[in-house]
């Protein structure tokens, strides 16, 4: 039986295959360089290698991208032809890819789970039900998938750092903060140059309101999260955050501008953290210039060909055209959404439960209806993980509240969501910031 540098079985012989493979497998452990690349150059010489097929479907599902789902469908059916060649672990990940392309996310990570009950040093498995429970907002399981295969690795395997990184992200998801920060700078001593587990730790910093140390921590790795990483557009964006946090706005515009929408978005997950920060800016009130313009036109020209395929991206659309006056597009969206709120499957649920009402709280804000606003996200507020992202980028659903209640004069409204604020971030500026304006807003009605 032949096995990969971690001792799991896999269906191929062929040295260039695997060693393709390994390259791949580092490549999008550690966001570095172009995984995609790596192993369609190695599938041109060894057409039949059902591995690197399946590698490359999943792979490009994490990028929660509906235009590559034409080619995902097709890696998994050139896996699925070659697939008398296929082994037990090979044709469990051919079934969780099915799943995730069917549209049900939770069955996929049941189906890379079962595959991690034998393989546990399966590191692909393991990566993409990471990023997958992260897009499902499944925290338990970002921190507890780790924690049952966690015994079978060491540092005599290859990747464990990172293993141990993504351990740290799902430790501060379930607000064990010591215990996530310990784990992530335990995987840096190991890899320097791990964005996810530098990532972790600033992730540590923000939750607990630690503003200083964040922007002291990020700036001081610069050269291990920056150089050729397909990840560092968020670690820019935490940098941002924690310069946002002490109303350092035109900073956080400069990191914007340099490295978070330096050009047009290729991909979706830029364009998220691009919206996510310019939202943020807008509630502040500060100038964006024409940027939120640009992000609007990018989001629209998107519209038609990406909509209801998840929801948080929906989501992050409806940010822009709300900020920018966009009426038709809003509609638009809202429409798109409520038509997704009325399929099966795990984008369904997330459309039905979150993004729906919250997307007609944003569109209630953008027409200045600020008690509609709040009625319509205070209730999915505590339950908005069921449609991803972390507890940081969900934040920004906190923030619209309180200044919804701010406008609309709920004063006690505003004040009860900022007392939870300043009690888990009680050295937050930003806190300090909104509960002064909110003092200045008449009483409720």
């Amino acid at each position: 039986m032949h096995r990969d540098a971690r001792d799991v079985p896999v269906s191929s012989a062929s040295p260039h295959a695997l060693a393709g493979y390994e390259k791949a497998l580092w490549q999008l452990q550690a966001y570095v360089g172009d995984p995609v690349a790596t192993i369609d150059a190695t599938l041109a010489e060894t057409p039949d290698f059902v591995p690197g097929h399946l590698f490359k479907a999943l792979a490009l599902f994490t990028m929660s991208e509906k235009q590559l789902v034409p080619a995902i469908e097709a890696s998994l059916a050139e896996a699925q032809r070659h697939g008398r060649r296929a082994n037990e672990r090979e044709r469990g990940l051919m079934a969780a890819t099915r799943c995730f392309l069917d549209g049900d996310w939770d069955a996929g990570c049941r189906q890379l789970d079962l595959v991690l009950v034998d393989y546990a040093r399966d590191a692909l498995a393991l990566q993409v039900a990471h990023l997958m429970d992260f897009f499902r907002g499944d925290a338990q399981n970002l921190r507890n998938r780790v924690s049952r295969v966690l015994p079978h690795w060491d540092e005599s395997v290859p990747g464990y750092s990172y293993v141990l990184g993504m351990h740290a992200f799902g430790l501060e998801e379930m607000n064990q903060y010591a215990q996530a920060e310990a784990a992530g700078r335990r995987a840096l001593a190991l890899q320097p140059k791990d964005a996810w587990a530098v990532h972790a730790v600033a992730h540590v910093m923000e939750m607990q309101g630690r503003i200083d140390e964040g922007l002291a921590w990020l700036e001081s790795r610069r050269d291990d999260w920056v150089p050729d990483n397909s990840f560092a557009f968020h670690n820019w964006w935490h940098l941002a955050l924690f310069h946002l946090d002490g109303a350092q706005y035109e900073r956080a515009l400069a990191l914007y501008d340099a490295a978070i929408h330096p050009q047009p978005a290729q991909f979706v997950l830029p364009l998220l953290d691009a919206s996510a920060l310019l939202w943020r800016l807008h509630l502040e009130g500060a100038d964006v210039g024409r940027r939120f313009d640009i992000i609007a036109d990018e989001w629209q020209a998107r519209q038609e060909s990406d909509q209801g395929f998840y929801a948080f991206n929906d989501f992050h659309a409806m940010l822009a055209f709300a900020a920018t006056a966009r009426e038709a597009a809003m509609d638009r969206q809202l429409c798109a959404l409520a038509a997704a709120a009325e399929q099966k499957g795990s984008n369904g649920m997330m459309s039905r439960e979150v993004a729906l009402p919250l997307a007609r709280g944003i569109a209630a804000f953008a027409r200045g209806q600020y008690a509609a606003a709040v009625e319509h996200i205070e209730p999915v507020r505590d339950i908005a993980h069921r449609f991803g992202g972390s507890h940081a980028q969900r934040d920004l659903i906190s923030l619209t509240l309180i200044e919804a209640a701010s406008r609309a004069g709920m004063r006690s409204r505003a004040r009860h969501y900022l007392a939870e604020r300043r009690v888990h971030k009680p050295a937050s500026a930003w806190a300090l910031r909104l509960t002064r304006k909110v003092q200045g807003v008449p009483s409720d009605a």
